[in-house]
């Protein structure tokens, strides 16, 4: 039987840990070894910005035995992420320098929106158990070190997705100035993760009835360890759960940690977490809890085996991305007509025109995003709706999309109006993203040419290309005068990135 080795190096806030995969066809995803150490990356970082000498070299000699262990199981393949504290410290480039001078390790920095689609894919990987939760009305709760983040998933899709502050390590350094024997200690923590929390549940919680709660996150299984609150370590309810929280709620860190048989830099980030989850079940009034104990490892490791085609997962991530992007284009009450005509007659050229553009079917993705978000900045501001479209983008994390993707999909909203080249943002790009940039603008100026209007007069198309000219036929009885005054304007980007000439005939 086949198999490979595949090791996932996950560089939190909190911990460092390294776990060691056996992956095959026949067997799946198989954990051989776990190394872990407790060092508390973020409790610095977060104030100072940045990671200080002592903390690089710590960092240094664990991954160095990384790599030694690494060695001894003749490792295929391995992946290293850091993420919050080293996503927030201004130092570090050079830390990641330090670490592949020292170590010959390739550690690459998480976003958010990356390090939470990572865990969810291994949320995922429980094909039955998670498609039958998120049936219903489900909210994810992810709480790690420096930021919690919270999904609502209906009908088996995600709808929206949003990050918060309120992270256990982050939580703690707040709470660190108080003493935990000042009577309203906790009454302090909660108002602090209210101050947050309130907002959530005003925007998008209190909308939405919802059934079922998961819960994931760093301190997940040191919950499952107290055995007459949750069933099995997976299961448990509101009732069990908040039972547990008030079994913890006035305990001392040494007294949680004996509770739970853990170490106490572990035990201080049992109450922040569990405040966070408690509060969701309070705003949300969900019945049922799945806590399934899975890490950004896990989640490596099954990206990986996607990857190499040793798995396949049944849930369909595309779905998610976009529902989420509609999300968005809702919540700025962009006409949806238009939006989805635009997004069709985009789609049909980028197909048509493939040998021409010569790009995959993830940017053939990205355009379908920027087509479904081009018009979200007018609801802001519609004498200037291309900075603020881009402005929502970049502000608004979609679940799914790294941060580079999401640039790429806010540059081609901008430039679908503005001038190209207009400014020297571009120009931070390599070559190949700018020239992504410049192929998906182009289709979107022409497509959204084609409904100046907003009336829908190109409900039916055809698109051919012939003799370098992309010939755009338009089945329709309407006038298209409108239409075909800006379509001159806009298609002269199209043919200079294209080399097509390009003209609209209109078929009765």
């Amino acid at each position: 039987m086949a198999y490979s080795t595949f090791a996932a190096i996950d560089i939190g806030s909190s911990c460092m840990e390294m776990v060691i995969y056996e992956i095959s066809r026949d067997n799946g995803i198989k954990k051989i070894d776990h190394v872990r150490y407790n060092f508390e990356l973020g409790k610095n970082t977060y104030e100072a910005k940045e990671v200080d000498f002592e903390d690089v070299e710590k960092m240094c000699d664990i991954l160095y035995g990384f790599s030694e262990i690494m060695k001894d199981y003749c490792i295929d393949d391995y992946r290293a992420f850091a993420t919050s504290a080293l996503r927030e410290a201004k130092n570090a480039y050079r830390v990641l320098d330090r670490i592949k001078v020292r170590t010959g390790l390739d550690v690459e920095i998480l976003s958010n929106s990356e390090q939470r689609f990572i865990i969810y894919k291994a949320l995922a990987a429980k094909n039955d158990k998670f498609n039958k939760i998120i049936e219903k009305s489900t909210a994810l709760v992810d709480v790690g070190a420096g930021s919690a983040q919270v999904s609502i998933f209906d009908n088996g899709t995600l709808v929206t997705t949003q990050n918060v502050r309120l992270g256990a390590v982050r939580i703690s350094n707040m709470m660190s100035v108080l003493s935990q024997n000042i009577v309203n200690y906790v009454d302090i923590m909660k108002e602090y993760i209210d101050n947050d929390m309130v907002t959530l549940n005003e925007l998008f919680l209190k909308r939405k009835k919802i059934h079922n709660i998961i819960f994931v996150g760093d301190c997940v299984p040191y919950y499952a360890r107290m055995k007459e609150f949750f069933d099995d370590g997976e299961y448990t309810t509101r009732n069990k759960f908040k039972k547990f929280f008030e079994k913890i709620y006035h305990e001392n860190t040494e007294k949680i940690a004996k509770l739970m048989d853990i170490q106490e830099d572990q035990a201080k980030l049992i109450l922040p977490s569990a405040m966070v989850y408690m509060r969701m079940l309070d705003f949300t009034q969900a019945e049922d809890i799945w806590m399934p104990q899975v890490s950004l490892c896990d989640g490596m490791a099954v990206e990986h085996a996607q990857n190499t085609k040793k798995f396949e997962l049944k849930h369909d991530f595309k779905a998610d991305i976009l529902a989420a992007a509609k999300t968005i284009s809702k919540r700025y009450s962009i006409r949806s007509e238009h939006v989805s005509l635009v997004e069709k007659n985009a789609l049909l050229i980028y197909d048509s025109i493939k040998k021409y553009h010569g790009l995959s079917e993830r940017e053939r993705f990205l355009l379908e995003i920027a087509c479904i978000l081009h018009d979200c900045g007018q609801y802001i501001n519609m004498l200037n709706p291309e900075q603020c479209s881009y402005s929502i983008i970049m502000s608004t994390e979609i679940i799914g999309l790294s941060h580079k993707e999401r640039e790429i999909i806010a540059n081609v909203v901008k430039y679908n109006t503005m001038a190209f080249d207009a400014d020297d943002a571009l120009w931070s790009f390599d070559r190949k993203d700018y020239l992504t940039i410049a192929k998906l603008t182009a289709i979107l100026r022409v497509s959204n040419s084609l409904d100046r209007g907003h009336r829908q007069k190109f409900q039916d198309i055809e698109v051919a290309v012939k003799d370098n000219m992309l010939v755009i036929t338009a089945h329709t009885f309407e006038d298209i005068t409108l239409e075909k005054a800006y379509f001159t304007e806009r298609v002269e980007f199209f043919e200079e990135v294209y080399g097509l000439k390009t003209v609209i005939k209109q078929k009765r």
